[in-house]
């Protein structure tokens, strides 16, 4: 015959389960909050000489340069590798 476990104390076994569930959202939110980092960017002016290629070598640090490039020109809205002299361009900071 099965016995059936009945709740001595039902203040207590809620009161631990909302503790329980309160701590797990916590460490949730915490983890996702501490993970996130806004970007940062640069404004640089291309000045007579500059092509993409060199300004993605000047700024990119350890990230591999086609990616970097390629992010250039998604943030600049760049179909073309084409820049002209006193455009603004918006490059991400590496760090």
């Amino acid at each position: 015959m099965k016995r059936k476990y009945t709740l001595k104390n039902k203040r207590r076994f809620f009161t631990f389960v909302f503790l329980i569930f309160g701590i797990m959202i916590t460490c949730i939110f915490a983890d996702i909050s501490y993970g996130y980092k806004e970007k940062e960017y640069k404004m640089i002016e291309i000045q007579q000489g500059d092509t993409l290629w060199d300004i993605a070598q000047r700024y990119r640090g350890d990230t591999e340069i086609r990616k970097y490039l390629y992010e250039i020109k998604r943030i600049n809205g760049l179909d073309t590798s084409e820049i002209y002299i006193g455009d603004m361009l918006k490059i991400p900071v590496t760090g």
